[in-house]
């Protein structure tokens, strides 16, 4: 595309590089003209139906602006500059490599917008799953304080004092103490984590295929960049700064997405270990129904982040990525 391929496979991945990018925002523009609509209303629904049992506080709403407000910013910092220098050093062709160039970047800046949009319905998750395992905790804490257990008793603290290092909500612990029935708390909780377990899979479905295409595009770019670094087909001096802004865009997005999918996961699944250590034989008749009810639901479905169900989004890929990224470079690089 810019007259410096000096062999036949350059070329080929030349032509393939912007091919995977029209590919990729074509479908995934097509699939949010289908599913779009009605997945983000579904996604909505389940999420104002959870506030009604349980409203955004102040300090929620706040880190989730500030959150947002930083993806955008760092979305914009990590395409806009690098892509505009790169625009601009192509100033002095006459063809029209320069317009395929500018409607790739915006493509991929489209894709990007994707995944920023998916991080901030998943952080509003995140939130939801760490809400409800405080309250878990909360409860955890109280059915230790009543049963009275032998190491409660060598601590000798009063309500709760001694799990100050661990993250729960008091107002939970003040309702119980007032008498509030603990089976009709855990049904709440049942409830909501209901919702935001029917929310992830809205995610997924709206998503899915969209970051399917993301992830292994992202692996692609990456490594058809260094090839051509380590090949030195760009002039080094020149093109540097180029490639590390790009390799750390697609860094940061590959990560952002698995990172953050991972950590809304593990929330969802840490109610699971909480409810278990909850249930025990001094609870009364409701109580344990909800919670083997509770348990029931949990176990009955996994609570995860999928690419078309082709693979999870997890911290594990990024490892395999890098694995499967290295192999195929040099593969290539002995190809030439």
């Amino acid at each position: 595309m810019e007259g410096k391929c000096d062999g036949s496979l350059s070329t080929v991945i030349k032509g393939l590089f912007i091919r995977v990018v029209s590919s990729t925002c074509v479908i995934s523009r097509l699939v949010i003209f289908l599913k779009g609509n009605n997945m983000l209303i579904q996604y909505k629904k389940n999420i104002e139906k959870f506030h009604l049992f349980t409203p955004m506080t102040q300090f929620e709403t706040e880190v989730l602006k500030k959150v947002s407000s930083r993806i955008v910013i760092l979305c914009l910092l990590l395409t806009v500059p690098v892509n505009s220098f790169r625009l601009w050093k192509m100033l002095y062709r006459s063809d029209f490599t320069i317009f395929t160039f500018f409607c790739m970047y915006i493509q991929n800046m489209s894709m990007y917008y994707v995944e920023t949009h998916f991080t901030f319905l998943c952080f509003i998750l995140y939130q939801k799953f760490v809400g409800i395992n405080k309250d878990l905790m909360a409860l955890k804490i109280d059915t230790v304080v009543r049963n009275k257990y032998p190491f409660m008793l060598r601590a000798r603290e009063k309500y709760g004092k001694n799990f100050n290092p661990v993250d729960y909500n008091r107002d939970v612990l003040q309702t119980l103490a007032g008498g509030h029935s603990m089976a009709n708390f855990v049904e709440q909780l049942k409830v909501k984590h209901r919702l935001a377990r029917e929310a992830v899979n809205n995610l997924n479905d709206l998503f899915g295929v969209q970051l399917g295409l993301s992830m292994c595009s992202l692996c692609l770019f990456s490594m058809f960049d260094l090839y051509y670094h380590i090949r030195g087909i760009m002039n080094p001096t020149k093109s540097n700064i180029l490639l590390y802004g790009w390799i750390l865009q697609y860094s940061v997005r590959f990560g952002s997405v698995t990172i953050l999918a991972h950590l809304t996961s593990k929330q969802a699944l840490k109610s699971k270990i909480l409810i278990t250590d909850i249930n025990n034989r001094y609870l009364d008749k409701n109580t344990k129904e909800e919670i083997q009810l509770f348990l029931n639901q949990m176990c009955s479905c996994a609570i995860e982040f999928t690419a078309c169900d082709f693979f999870t989004l997890n911290t594990h890929l990024i490892t395999s990525a890098l694995a499967a990224a290295t192999t195929y470079l040099v593969i290539l690089l002995q190809f030439n």
